[in-house]
């Protein structure tokens, strides 16, 4: 059961603390750096009063703060929406969806998981889950890709082009895995998209776009769809100069996460109703012919 609202009661796990207190601060293991003003500032934004100055060790003395506020359940809430608000991240959206990946990854051991209503984030809680994509044991898939996508050629296409980015991955090649397994989820989704297209321009092939399109009709569960965004920009890793301007080392434990990704959002799409078969077009009655068009430059005579 789910459970959404302002009155959701917060209460996290002391290690879980530590933990939260590692994405606020950030660091070498975390997306974003906080200055000691900008936690303080953070505190305060999210109604926290009277916080004081950081003091010490950044990270010792917020895991302290929310020691003390364990109990807090008003406070905790505030805190991890404010964490979540894309207001806090007006010059990079990505570092929104880093945090919040992260911040998802850690919740769910305790029940609880960010999602979005238009623009706002919203807690909700679920079942304490360890069956996430950022687990160490792969995603099994499930589903037959011959069977998702229109063209059972295309989909063995895509199954071999899974199987590939596999390979690369035990083989040690990250980033050619995690660009072969945006490029899978690119195909699959697009197939995906022209099948349930009925009215209005033709979906875009951009992975970006599909993602929002199926984050819009809930062909993937929201739990996945922050990942997602996340394995878009690493799949754009396939241009050398953008690697080299963002210093990012692709590694093991990010292929890990984009294949767990992507097989659960290949398993979601496998749990989608078929698209139903266009209508054809009903023939026209023998003996009365269609209008016969007018010489280009000449009025029909009347």
């Amino acid at each position: 059961m789910t459970a959404t609202g302002d009155d959701i009661h917060v209460e996290l796990d002391d290690k879980l603390l530590e933990q939260l207190a590692g994405i606020i601060c950030g660091g070498d293991d975390s997306p974003v750096y906080r200055t000691g003003w900008q936690i303080k500032t953070l505190f305060e934004t999210a109604g926290w009063r009277r916080v004081g100055d950081v003091d010490g060790g950044r990270r010792d003395w917020v895991t302290d703060l929310l020691r003390q506020h364990r109990r807090d359940s008003d406070g905790l809430h505030r805190l991890l929406l404010r964490l979540a608000d894309p207001r806090e991240y007006l010059e990079n959206d990505d570092d929104r969806i880093a945090v919040v990946t992260e911040l998802n990854t850690l919740l769910a051991l305790d029940g609880y998981q960010i999602v979005y209503t238009g623009s706002r984030p919203e807690l909700i809680t679920q079942a304490p889950s360890m069956n996430r994509p950022a687990m160490r044991t792969p995603v099994e898939l499930t589903a037959d890709l011959t069977t998702i996508v229109s063209d059972p050629r295309f989909g063995q296409q895509l199954r071999h082009r899974l199987a590939e980015a596999h390979t690369c991955w035990q083989s040690g090649a990250c980033l050619a895995a995690v660009i072969m397994l945006g490029s899978t989820l690119e195909g699959v989704l697009y197939d995906v998209a022209l099948a349930r297209h009925t009215t209005g321009p033709r979906p875009s092939d951009h992975l970006d776009e599909l993602i929002r399109l199926a984050e819009r009709q809930r062909w993937i569960g929201q739990d996945l769809i922050d990942y997602l965004k996340v394995l878009r920009n690493h799949r754009n890793l396939i241009h050398p100069k953008k690697q080299w301007t963002q210093q990012y080392t692709i590694e093991d434990d990010t292929v890990r996460i984009a294949w767990n990704v992507v097989v659960a959002a290949i398993n979601d799409l496998h749990q989608l109703p078929r698209p139903a078969p266009p209508r054809p077009t009903a023939p026209r009655p023998a003996g009365r012919p269609g209008p016969t068009p007018s010489p280009r430059g000449r009025q029909p005579q009347t």
